[in-house]
């Protein structure tokens, strides 16, 4: 077969390829939903004279075609997996002992002074002698990664945070390990939570009983798994096995719900089950304690797993998510008297807080 024959196969063969592809797109049906990215999919934009001539046609085109491309995700895959087998990372995503870790460097100072602001202005307007007064740092996995490229300066980060909070800091970090975290997510399992709630219980003065029992609800492929396909690696959802003795009152519905969620089980992110996932202003109330204390949580989405580990110490828990109400409308809703407070903030939080109203 002479070189000229070869040219004309190969030709062939692209072409075909080509158009092939383009039928297969034109005659396929749009997907709605990406279950490996966990998002809604470009759908045809409509086409204007305005949009056509302002260039917004052609970009939201360009993101159809691309959300829309048959296998898309087998693809991506393959991009995925040749940029981290050349360059050992994937958009700021690296693969540890089958952990997905991100990179957080470097130190946002800007973000955690704004961080310790938001606290003491909340302590002053809200806050008296009658309180006692908490903060704590849930560091990210990388943490305990030994690679100080892939995290911040976790040092010089408490070191603001305690030199611009008068408030007393609980340090739990030497009560984690990597193993406390999702492989495929940023977020630690509650199940490996009883040293951080022992820790909490000896330095907040309170008591808490240690039978706890979990039940396995669900498999969970987590947020990085929608960054990074693994599929060979999979995580669990466990949640405390009887909690039938405990209300919470979500002011967002005006109504009584439970403290794990399992319609979530359902949606893309299958963490939310644990508080219904992203609520601004929580109360539970424990009927099955002998405590007359309560406490006020300020919290990111951390807390969500780890407060009903603390439920049998408190009569009641209030849980405050100032990213979705503004701290000026709490005296609305909560009595601030008597109460212990713990603000309870994690690393990716603190480095990236502007979303604190």
């Amino acid at each position: 077969m002479n070189d000229k024959i070869k040219d004309i196969i190969v030709t062939l063969v692209f072409l075909f390829t080509i158009i092939s592809l383009f039928l297969i797109n034109v005659i396929k049906k749009d997907t709605d939903i990406s279950i490996a990215e966990r998002r809604k999919l470009a759908t045809m934009p409509e086409l204007t004279i305005k949009s056509l001539f302002d260039g917004t046609y052609t970009k939201k085109l360009d993101s159809y075609v691309t959300d829309q491309f048959v296998e898309r995700d087998t693809f991506r895959k393959i991009k995925i997996n040749i940029e981290l087998s050349t360059k050992g990372e994937y958009n700021n995503l690296y693969m540890y002992n089958d952990y997905i870790i991100e990179e957080t460097y470097p130190l946002n100072k800007e973000s955690v002074i704004n961080v310790t602001n938001k606290i003491n202005d909340i302590k002053r307007t809200y806050l008296n002698e009658t309180n006692n007064i908490y903060y704590s740092i849930v560091p990210d996995k990388n943490y305990f990664v030994n690679d100080d490229n892939l995290k911040l300066d976790y040092d010089e980060l408490k070191n603001i945070m305690n030199s611009n909070l008068d408030i007393k800091y609980i340090d739990i970090f030497n009560e984690l390990s990597l193993e406390d975290y999702y492989k495929t997510d940023t977020h630690w399992r509650e199940e490996r939570l009883f040293k951080v709630v022992n820790k909490l219980s000896k330095e907040m003065n309170f008591n808490i009983t240690n039978n706890y029992s979990f039940k396995r609800i669900s498999d969970f492929n987590g947020t990085y798994s929608s960054r990074i396909v693994r599929k060979d690696i999979k995580d669990e959802i466990y949640i405390l096995d009887n909690v039938n003795d405990i209300n919470v009152y979500n002011y967002e519905t005006n109504g009584y719900e439970k403290v794990y969620d399992l319609i979530k089980l359902n949606s893309l992110d299958k963490y939310n089950v644990y508080l219904s996932g992203s609520v601004s202003l929580l109360k539970i109330e424990s009927m099955n304690t002998d405590s007359t204390k309560d406490l006020i949580v300020f919290r990111d989405s951390y807390g969500s797993s780890l407060i009903p580990l603390m439920m049998n110490g408190y009569k009641s828990i209030t849980v405050v998510d100032t990213r979705y109400i503004s701290p000026s409308m709490l005296s609305n809703y909560i009595d601030f008297n008597n109460k212990d407070i713990l603000f309870l903030y994690s690393t990716l939080l603190i480095n990236d807080s502007f979303t604190l109203k």
